[in-house]
């Protein structure tokens, strides 16, 4: 005989209790969505005049969690999300809710999941779980009239926030200066941290293209971080600079341009993140090399390194030996740094010999 767990049965009596909950509110209609992984209903808002529903074309996605004794701590319930499900609803442009329903007792609470992501991309990295708080006071039958329908129609801070995003993915792709400038304007504008999120999403999308992009592709991509550092640097750590810059064994010529962008843009920042060292522990030489190069040259932007190359220091100290661009080449790093940027320095190291003993 076929049989049905209890957390199947829950399962489909907490989709029965939601898809009600919206049949029940006069402004909405709610489908069930048999076929969108993770996705268990679509509710559409409608206006309502003389008697006559019309569709609005509003929509929010809903995933459906059940439960029969919801966790309840710091004013919130808490409920366990795959890292991938996550992933996947932040991928979404109509807004995705979580909707955690007690089966016993018919209260349903939201969360909207990308609204959430934001600020938070941290949780999408590493554990394949994560613990998600949904706050108490988001009660689903106290926000059909007025929190709902903001969200669906897209008028909160953040779907502006997401709408932003969505710009800068856009003009990201095929580098707009003007474009860029403008978003990273409105993000000013929009605050909250709004810029790490954009500063993720362009290092995820970075990692997704791979390990061996064509040059003109890095170029296009290290555009983008330049103009990224160069204005948000400031509140990005150690952690995220290493996400932008290591590939494996070796690093993103785009990932260096971003470098660059940060020690042009925010020098004194730079160096109390102890990038040298950290790039050491990963046996990434060349790049502990250039961070002691831009350190000691502090004073000076890329550009403006780039006009004194020949003159300036260049030894320093790594884990594999004093590195050095040896004199024979500084005319070569001037020629071709208009085309590489810095890059061409990291190519033309070599270990300085040591001084023989008189």
């Amino acid at each position: 005989m076929p049989k049905r767990s209890i957390s199947q049965r829950t399962g489909d009596l907490a989709e029965h209790i939601a898809q009600g909950a919206f049949l029940k509110a006069p402004n909405w209609i709610c489908r069930t969505q048999s076929h969108d992984f993770g996705i268990d209903l679509e509710a559409e808002l409608i206006d309502v005049t003389d008697g006559v529903e019309e569709l609005s074309g509003a929509l929010v996605k809903l995933q459906v969690k059940g439960t029969l004794k919801p966790i309840y701590k710091n004013r919130g319930y808490y409920v366990r999300l795959k890292t991938e499900y996550l992933k996947y609803a932040n991928q979404f442009r109509v807004p995705v809710l979580l909707l955690l329903v007690n089966v016993r007792s018919n209260e349903i609470h939201y969360l909207w999941l990308q609204e959430y992501l934001i600020g938070r991309e941290g949780i999408l990295c590493g554990s394949k779980s994560a613990l998600i708080k949904v706050p108490e006071e988001n009660k689903l039958n106290l926000s059909f009239q007025h929190h709902l329908p903001e969200i669906a129609l897209g008028v909160t801070k953040g779907s502006q926030l997401m709408a932003v995003q969505k710009l800068f993915e856009v003009f990201s792709s095929k580098y707009d200066a003007k474009a860029l400038a403008l978003a990273s304007d409105l993000l000013e504008h929009l605050g909250d941290d709004a810029h790490i999120a954009i500063f993720n999403g362009a290092i995820d999308k970075l990692i997704k293209r791979g390990p061996h992009l064509s040059r003109v592709d890095s170029q296009e991509f290290g555009k983008v971080l330049v103009d990224l550092t160069r204005r948000f640097g400031d509140r990005l750590d150690a952690d995220q600079i290493l996400k932008m810059v290591v590939r494996g064994d070796t690093y993103s010529l785009a990932g260096l341009d971003g470098l660059l962008g940060l020690y042009d843009g925010f020098p004194d920042h730079a160096m109390s993140l102890g990038l040298a060292h950290r790039f050491d522990e990963l046996k990434l030489y060349e790049l502990s090399w250039y961070c002691q190069f831009r350190e000691a040259h502090a004073e000076l932007d890329a550009m403006s390194i780039w006009l004194k190359i020949a003159t300036l220091e260049t030894a320093f100290e790594t884990g594999a030996g004093i590195l050095h661009i040896p004199e024979k080449d500084r005319d070569y790093c001037t020629m071709k740094w208009p085309n590489r940027a810095d890059a061409v320095y990291l190519q033309s190291l070599c270990l300085q010999e040591p001084t023989p003993k008189r």
